[in-house]
């Protein structure tokens, strides 16, 4: 019961969209058959003209009939004429877009049965879809019923997509079994790591992808309104060849703003590389602009001319917009614990699902706008697609590969490597002593024992000793003799010292020299005697990789040879 209501509730909002959509386009055209014509057409014709109007923005084609004296007023042959215009408005086509994903997004919070709610809207879309085919049967092109189903399945598709998306964020519980059922296809094929993780790469690459359209059509957006500043003359000097009045004008800027998203889409596949078409023959692409007759439209005159050699700055840009994603996509938590195949490949297979999604809107913003050449405008789908996905996936592959590179590993590494190959090149062994290669913990470690921080963990200046110790240790080891035989001769003469300087003092202080010359075994030396056995170990250091001062020093260890026995 709740799935039927719920069913019933979708078709009437439905309705209430497509009748939105007819009031969108019903307005300027009432206003247009009031004032300029002074209600002198058929209202059936006008009706007609509404109905097609608004299905063509659903990418149902309508078909146009012109008289002679009408064909010669617009630059043709005086002979009648019949062609069909093909090319969604669809900046009409986004009202509908818009107001579909809402309703199939709410109908997604009412779990499982919120399903029934797509499937009410498209039947209540199609009624009023067949209302608008009867309506306009005389501009009519296709069958009935296929004029009906194309609106139809156009809004219960965008309905059905917020709504999958909806179950998608709150796991649904058929979302999951169907994520399940996926799952163990996958691990019967053998895949049984790539089934586990399938959910959360999925999503990844989804999301990238969907910031990869959105960044490339704000993108493309820029660039139309750059090239509209550019080419203002021209669009004025169009403007003002039609000799329009104030009413007029306002009809021309409805109907520019309708064709507005064809005008972001092709901007797309200008900045690519692949143009596009306005007319069989021409072309317009950032290298060269071949332009026939073109409509009497203002936009047409933000056309850019080409750019010759510099065009290739249009499909940098892309790649440069690649760049920024991958950069971004791969400081997220899940891409630094991954691995470089796991990361690289969502960004290849997004790269291929946003090139997939721009084909889509090239081809939507397809078609035929008059007789003759003008029955092909637009870009070429696989084309643009194709150079999108190619342009995206390099520009992610470097962002990815540029921010998971350590810079602070290969500049402590790159030092030991030139002098590990020079000697492989002057036929010497590899050294031995070389500083170890830190891991990035170690490193942040050494960077935080170096800015003394005193209230840090003792743990944390330990481990910070520990690695700064690893590269002296492993120098001290080359020299081992001739650093021993030193210490213990300095040993001696400490020794000797100190004899002859008890010797010489009356009986209390040498008793007081004697009890502080020999301390147990298990005791540390004296300050000053540390900072000098330090002082000795930093002289004789063969460590050239540590500066001196940006490192904590070592802790002391005390030698047994400069401890005296009782």
């Amino acid at each position: 019961m709740r799935a039927i209501v719920t069913a019933v509730v979708a078709a009437i909002e439905a309705a209430a969209v497509a009748f939105a959509g007819l009031a969108v386009v019903a307005v300027p055209a009432l206003l247009l058959w009031t004032v300029v014509f002074g209600l002198a057409a058929e209202p059936g014709t006008v009706a007609a003209g509404i109905a097609s109007v608004w299905l063509l923005a659903h990418w149902v084609p309508m078909r146009l009939e012109i008289d002679a004296q009408a064909a010669l007023g617009l630059g043709l042959a005086p002979e009648p004429l019949a062609f069909v215009i093909s090319l969604a408005p669809l900046g009409i086509t986004l009202v509908t877009v818009l107001l579909a994903a809402r309703a199939g997004w709410r109908f997604g919070a009412r779990g499982g049965t919120g399903a029934a709610g797509s499937l009410g809207g498209v039947f209540g879309f199609g009624l009023v879809a067949f209302a608008a085919a009867t309506v306009a049967a005389p501009f009519g092109v296709w069958p009935l019923w296929l004029e009906v189903l194309v609106p139809a399945l156009s809004y219960g598709a965008v309905s059905a997509a917020a709504f999958v998306v909806r179950a998608a964020r709150d796991e649904h519980g058929w979302w999951q079994a169907c994520t399940r059922a996926a799952q163990r296809a996958l691990e019967r094929l053998g895949a049984s790591y790539a089934a586990a993780a399938m959910p959360v790469r999925v999503a990844e690459v989804v999301r990238l992808a969907t910031a990869a359209i959105v960044a490339v059509l704000g993108l493309a957006a820029f660039a139309f309104t750059v090239a509209v500043v550019v080419g203002y003359p021209h669009v004025i000097a169009l403007t003002q060849g039609l000799h329009l009045d104030p009413l007029g004008s306002v009809l021309v800027f409805l109907v520019q703003l309708a064709l507005l998203p064809v005008a972001v889409v092709w901007g797309v596949a200008w900045l690519t590389g692949a143009g596009f078409a306005v007319g069989a023959g021409s072309s317009a692409t950032p290298f060269e602009a071949l332009l026939g007759p073109l409509p009497a439209l203002p936009l047409f005159g933000a056309i850019p001319q080409g750019w010759g050699a510099f065009g290739a700055l249009a499909p940098a840009a892309v790649v440069l917009m690649g760049v920024l994603l991958g950069v971004w996509f791969a400081r997220g938590p899940l891409q630094r614990r991954s691995s470089w195949a796991v990361v690289l490949t969502t960004a290849v297979a997004a790269a291929a699902l946003a090139g997939l999604a721009v084909a889509a809107l090239c081809a939507l913003a397809a078609g035929s706008v008059g007789p003759g050449r003008l029955d092909t405008v637009g870009a070429e789908p696989w084309l643009t697609g194709g150079l999108a996905a190619g342009e995206l996936g390099a520009g992610l592959l470097l962002g990815v590969a540029a921010s998971r590179v350590d810079l602070q590993r290969v500049r402590i590494a790159l030092p030991d490597a030139v002098r590990a190959a020079q000697g492989r090149v002057r036929g010497e062994q590899p050294n031995s002593g070389a500083l170890p290669f830190l891991s990035e913990s170690d490193d942040e470690v050494l960077r935080a024992a170096a800015q003394g921080d005193d209230a840090a963990d003792p743990l944390v200046h330990t481990r910070a000793n520990a690695a700064h110790d690893a590269g002296n240790d492993a120098a001290d080891v080359q020299d081992t003799a001739s650093f021993d035989t030193a210490a213990l001769d300095t040993a001696a003469f400490d020794i000797t010292a100190s004899d002859s300087a008890i010797a010489a003092h009356d009986g209390a202080a040498s008793a007081s020299a004697a009890r502080d010359a020999r301390q147990p075994e298990d005791t540390a030396v004296d300050d000053d005697t540390a900072h000098d056995t330090e002082a000795l170990l930093r002289a004789y250091s063969w460590d050239e990789g540590a500066p001196l001062g940006d490192e904590p020093d070592p802790p002391h260890r005390p030698r047994p040879w400069l401890r005296r026995k009782r």
